[in-house]
């Protein structure tokens, strides 16, 4: 499992230039000709490709599909649900999933323990069949009273009881300023949400081979409870040194227990960095710069995060504004990422008005082709792997101009936008999860 851990990270750290002769020759026996072949895997825009929940729900077919128990799971994954096998016959390298999922019957109840055994049931046989498991964590705040589902949201009124007190409360603010004396605040996230985590990701993996984890992700957006506004008070630690003290605590604390797992960071989209008086270059290092304020200053800390990495969404109404825009962004993430010797990624991704254009009511982008693999091929980015985000309701408005963002990846093979998709993932540069295990297998051999 140690090589097997080495391996997946050397195939990601090769995108952005990384040596693996050094991790493989103090770990493991090295191949001399590991380093040649990981090369020749990934260059020239191969990239391991993701997508969220993806044998967990989808919307292809007569109605919308959801695995709800153990039951349901097959033993070979060869026979299970995805949108994605079902527009090009195979399943992706990464499944993206929700950690909160993980410990519901922790936030929930115990009544909510048969949906965490599905989750677990169906990770498992997703990583045992070769996969990768990327999380990202919905985090519930802690010390709420009478928990509902999506308390993380703070612009969700009609699912979020508790934003009003949340954003009394500043939990998370008092969680990163609690961690030095080991206050009730951080004693409670340590007891209720850390533990519980660490013990069902053992489930899934037991050292956390092939697990990338991705906590406090989009804090310079508005829409959650560690965003960085909620993080300023009276206390010590404010703002970003405020969200990476939780973040780098959290870091240590899953690391330990899981040693080979990935920790990845990301951001939203940094909307707010200049492009005024600067040409593309530069913007480009302004997006590095300020992701670089996020960042622990601390090398130990720095060292505990393996990938760097962006959410990135294609607005419906004006997608035309990312094409260059976001091509400029993930230029500065794999000029930093490449400084601080990490790999780079996409860790969210997705074209908001895919519902609409595979309904004709406004016209075709052709997204996965003309954006994010035009994002992805071009020589000042390197990115290991994207993640596109999940299907998850197809019983959108029809009657609206844009309806509402109910799934990412096209469920109609013969619309404009899955023909474009079959493209895009059946280029040979779009890794897919048979592709990745033959290769792994290749490069396990010795």
């Amino acid at each position: 499992m140690i090589r097997e851990s080495l391996l997946i990270l050397c195939l990601l750290s090769v995108v952005i230039f990384q040596s693996c002769k050094t991790l493989f020759s103090t770990s493991v026996k090295n191949d001399a000709n590991d380093g040649k072949k990981i090369a020749e895997y990934l260059k020239d825009g191969k990239h391991l490709f993701g997508h969220e929940s993806t044998i967990m729900m989808g919307v292809a077919g007569n109605q919308d599909w959801e695995l709800k128990t153990k039951s349901e799971i097959p033993i070979n994954i060869g026979n299970q649900k995805s949108d994605v096998k079902y527009m090009i016959g195979q399943l992706p390298s990464i499944m993206g999933y929700d950690a909160f999922k993980l410990i519901l019957d922790v936030t929930d109840g115990p009544n909510r323990m048969p949906d965490v055994e599905t989750s677990l049931a169906a990770l498992k046989l997703y990583r045992e069949s070769g996969g990768l498991i990327s999380f990202d964590w919905h985090m519930q705040p802690i010390f709420l009273p009478n928990y509902k589902e999506r308390a993380y949201r703070m612009d969700e009124f009609d699912n979020n009881p508790y934003i009003a007190s949340t954003k009394t409360q500043q939990p998370f603010y008092n969680i990163a300023n609690g961690f030095k004396t080991k206050d009730k605040w951080w004693m409670e996230y340590e007891a209720k949400r850390l533990k519980p985590m660490a013990d069902r990701l053992k489930q899934i993996s037991a050292h956390g081979s092939g697990i990338i984890f991705r906590p406090f992700h989009e804090a310079d957006g508005d829409w959650f409870w560690w965003r960085l506004k909620y993080l300023e008070g009276d206390l010590p630690l404010n703002g970003k040194e405020a969200l990476m003290e939780v973040f780098v605590e959290t870091a240590r604390y899953l690391k330990k227990e899981l040693p080979n797992m990935l920790i990845a960071f990301s951001t939203d989209k940094l909307n707010y960095v200049s492009h005024a008086n600067a040409n593309d270059e530069e913007i480009a290092k302004h997006y590095a710069a300020e992701f670089k304020t996020f960042l622990p200053k601390n090398a130990s800390d720095l060292f505990l995060i393996d990938i760097y990495g962006m959410d990135l969404y294609t607005s419906e109404a004006h997608p035309e504004e990312s094409l260059k825009n976001y091509r400029l962004k993930l230029q500065g993430l794999s000029l930093l990422a490449k400084q601080d010797g990490k790999i780079a990624a996409i860790t969210e991704a997705g074209n908001r008005g895919t519902p609409a254009e595979e309904d004709d009511r406004q016209p075709t982008i052709k997204w996965f082709n003309d954006y994010l693999f035009s994002w992805i091929s071009d020589q000042k980015i390197n990115v290991a792997f994207t993640v596109i985000w999940q299907n998850w309701s197809n019983n959108r408005d029809k009657t609206v101009a844009y309806p509402g963002d109910g799934y990412f990846v096209p469920v109609d093979k013969n619309s404009d936008p899955g023909k474009d998709f079959i493209k895009y993932a059946t280029r040979k540069q779009t890794i897919m999860l048979q592709q990745f295990k033959s290769d792994l297998r290749k490069f396990n051999t010795n």
